[in-house]
């Protein structure tokens, strides 16, 4: 545990818990409900996380041991129940909703190796008196200990009355030095046609195996689960159910106008039978899926995403 502990707690911004309990809303028919949200700090790690009521909505943990900011669990609205997988047995550098890009100038920045390195060189998390959470962090991508990249971050995240929440994703990534290139390990299909490896890299969400929920996706052209993979489109939709409580969730995961290769190809691993039984869920949008990205040396790409989770009825 103490690894997954900030070296330096003096980066981050600690308040105490924000309870208003006693104070009213208006809803859009005009009744007056009470707002149950309330924001919680752990004072150790820096993790922030949102409780509507009694049960949790979501939680950001600043840094994780790899050096990469995350959010785990992201929960189904209104049952607490996680909608993101953290440090499964097949891949523990998964961490529920994070950003990793796979290569960068052949340094491999996704699995934990010794001469990549991300590291969070300033964050500040700043709490607004209507419960929305500002995010702001710059990290730093080191090759051999030498800095290739620096991104600035900011994430903003609004959780509604009753639990729903979107959270608004901007990266800018600048090359420091010398020209770089961000790639994937190849994308490669399957017998059935299908691809079936390699292609990620980016904004990536990991879904918890069978057992604790059922996923679908599809994409704005209609192209579901797996035939998504590698497919360009402006959004992911994932209809997410739990097991346990039978509660669904909406998804929607958008690429915004302006990003560059918008509509972006998207990598999107949906497999039943995988791990033998606990299946593989993992989505997200992937500039490098199909051919490897330049950036000339002072040069900054910018990525905006927009999340959005929803309870269905």
């Amino acid at each position: 545990m103490k690894r997954e502990l900030i070296k330096n707690k003096n980066r981050f911004r600690t308040w105490a818990v924000v309870a208003l309990a006693g104070c009213l809303a208006v809803q859009s028919v005009g009744e007056p409900v009470a707002d149950a949200r309330r924001l919680e700090t752990d004072a150790a790690s820096g993790a922030v996380s949102m409780v509507v009521g009694q049960t949790l909505c979501w939680t950001y943990v600043p840094q994780g041991r790899e050096g990469k900011p995350y959010f785990h669990p992201l929960a189904l609205p209104g049952t607490g129940e996680a909608l993101t997988a953290f440090r499964p047995p097949d891949h523990a550098w998964h961490l529920g909703l994070w950003f990793s890009w796979k290569l960068i100038n052949g340094y491999n920045f996704w699995e934990p190796t010794s001469n990549a390195v991300t590291r969070v060189v300033a964050q500040r998390i700043t709490p607004s008196p209507d419960k929305q959470v500002m995010i702001e962090a710059t990290l730093a991508y080191l090759g051999d200990g030498r800095e290739l990249v620096r991104e600035t971050r900011t994430v903003q995240v609004t959780t509604a009355l009753n639990g729903d929440y979107t959270i608004a994703w901007e990266s800018a990534f600048t090359a420091q030095g010398g020209a770089v290139e961000f790639a994937c390990t190849p994308a490669k299909r399957g017998k059935d046609g299908n691809w079936a490896s390699g292609g990620y890299a980016g904004l990536m969400w990991r879904f918890p195996d069978v057992d604790a929920l059922a996923c679908r996706y599809a994409n704005a052209e209609g192209k579901a689960d797996v035939q998504a993979c590698g497919e360009s489109s402006e959004r992911m939709e994932v209809i997410a159910v739990a097991a346990k409580s039978g509660a669904r969730a909406r998804i929607v995961i958008r690429d915004r106008v302006g990003n560059p290769r918008y509509p972006t190809p998207w990598f999107a691993r949906h497999d039943l039978k995988a791990h033998k039984g606990r299946g593989y869920f993992l989505v997200g949008p992937s500039l490098a899926f199909h051919e490897p990205l330049g950036l000339e040396a002072g040069a900054t790409l910018t990525v905006r995403y927009d999340i959005e989770v929803k309870r269905m009825p």
